[in-house]
């Protein structure tokens, strides 16, 4: 393994390694069934873009942007990364990607949601640039509370 890793968009044969991806991380994610059908289908939508972090041919990373063209605003989420390999900096590579296509796609303001009791996720926005814009008191279907973060791109 050589360690580096490429960015591609995301093909239906990744579905099912973002699934499992996914699933290893549930508890920073809210719980809204996701299965192989509901990737599969958002990845279809026209305002919406999944990259995959493949290193050595496997996929270890991806993240979801939804994007606004027509009133230059975009989100990103979910961000994840193979548990095994977090802290090598494959998220703020996916993230540096997303916020590339972002832009060109006209978007200027750029949220991510991240629940409150997400230490790692709160740390690794605010480290790629992202502030804290708001907190939405019981925002999740369980009633955790999120903090949104913001960038100006």
């Amino acid at each position: 393994m050589d360690g580096k890793i490429r960015i591609r968009e995301f093909t239906p044969s990744d579905a099912d390694s973002l699934l499992e991806m996914h699933e290893q991380s549930a508890e920073y994610f809210e719980d809204l069934g996701i299965n192989r059908e509901f990737i599969l289908n958002i990845s279809q939508r026209g305002d919406f873009r999944f990259l995959v972090a493949e290193r050595d041919g496997e996929v270890v990373g991806f993240i979801g942007v939804l994007y606004y063209s027509n009133v230059g605003r975009g989100e990103i989420g979910p961000v994840c990364v193979d548990k095994s390999l977090r802290g090598r900096g494959f998220g703020s590579q996916l993230l540096e990607k997303a916020v590339t296509f972002l832009r060109g796609e006209g978007v200027s303001r750029v949220i991510a949601r991240v629940k409150e009791g997400n230490t790692g996720g709160l740390k690794f926005f605010e480290g790629n640039g992202f502030q804290q814009e708001g907190f939405f008191k019981r925002y999740t279907l369980k009633g955790e509370d999120v903090v949104q973060f913001v960038k100006f791109i």
